[in-house]
């Protein structure tokens, strides 16, 4: 009679366990979907929000579309950051950063209005006029609405606070 309680007993566990196995193992799975659905989901949400920026010189905010590269990226972890950028040649502003940035440089070619660009691996420029070049930069990003750009940047030295 004891060993027949004992099997008994035996068998009702396994049936138990290989049950509490099973429910595990099921909505383990169904979570794991939808768990990876909304990882990458916040992934993307995230990417999104890494390659947004907001620049803001005299007051104005403008918008950025950023770059899908290291640069762009490693600009990004920097943030918030105010630079007081220099005037040069009267189509941009530059700022030397006490460090390097990874960079790809190319020949750009034409320069659009609202380009921000690494020159060399520690130059940021914003570009604030339209003109053709020979100069290699990677690109950082594009200010979205570039319109009244020129007229917020001025003619001398800003500050520009990247967000």
């Amino acid at each position: 009679m004891k060993k027949l309680l004992l099997c008994v007993l035996i068998i009702a566990a396994v049936i138990t366990f290989s049950s509490c196995t099973k429910e595990v193992e099921e909505p383990a799975s169904e979570v794991t979907e939808p768990t990876t659905v909304q990882t990458t989901e916040a992934e993307q949400s995230t990417a999104e929000n890494i390659h947004g920026m907001t620049v803001i010189i005299n007051g104005e905010e403008f918008a950025v579309a950023l770059e899908d590269n290291e640069t762009a990226k490693a600009f990004s972890e920097m943030l918030p950051v105010t630079l007081t950028m220099s005037e040069l040649h009267g189509n941009e502003k530059y700022y030397y950063l006490d460090t390097s940035l990874p960079s790809k440089p190319k020949n750009i070619g034409t320069i659009h209005k609202g380009d921000i660009m690494l020159y060399g691996d520690n130059c940021v420029v914003i570009f604030y006029k339209d003109f053709e070049t020979s100069y290699t930069y990677t690109k950082i990003g594009q200010i979205e609405n570039a319109d009244s750009l020129e007229q917020q940047i001025g003619s001398s030295s800003v500050d520009v606070s990247f967000q």
